[in-house]
């Protein structure tokens, strides 16, 4: 009796799941990128300080920027001063680890400052970074 061998054949190479793969990843860094810039296009002229340093890690950050009319945004969206706290709490609660940065123009006063720096502190941020432009010498 003899056995018969089945035919082998080809086995062919699907392209379905990789394409998938590629459109995701596609979004994803789309998304990503629309959102990493978004806080960087508000017109917020930094202070200058020769004491100014690039941190290394510049993820996990939540941007607070403050313009010298006393407008207020978290991220690119508009805010008003008094649901900054409960903002920054739920941020916190998703992002136990995140970082505040304050991006505060020139010419605001500084009460402004402080009060987003009192919200920030009962919030329950513990690292906060101000920003500034490092002066070239």
């Amino acid at each position: 009796m003899r056995i018969r061998r089945k035919t082998r054949q080809a086995e062919e190479f699907q392209m379905a799941p990789m394409i998938d793969m590629v459109f995701l990843l596609l979004v994803f860094f789309m998304c990503v990128s629309s959102l990493a810039q978004a806080d960087r296009h508000l017109p917020v002229d930094l202070p200058e300080s020769a004491e100014s340093d690039v941190p290394d890690d510049l993820s996990n950050r939540g941007v607070i920027s403050v313009k010298a009319d006393g407008s207020l945004f978290l991220g690119a969206t508009s805010i008003e001063f008094e649901d900054l706290a409960s903002r920054i709490g739920q941020e916190l609660k998703r992002r136990p680890a995140l970082r505040i940065q304050i991006r505060a123009d020139g010419g605001t006063p500084f009460s402004s400052v402080r009060k987003v720096l009192k919200l920030c502190a009962e919030a329950g941020a513990t690292e906060i970074i101000y920003a500034t432009h490092q002066v070239r010498d």
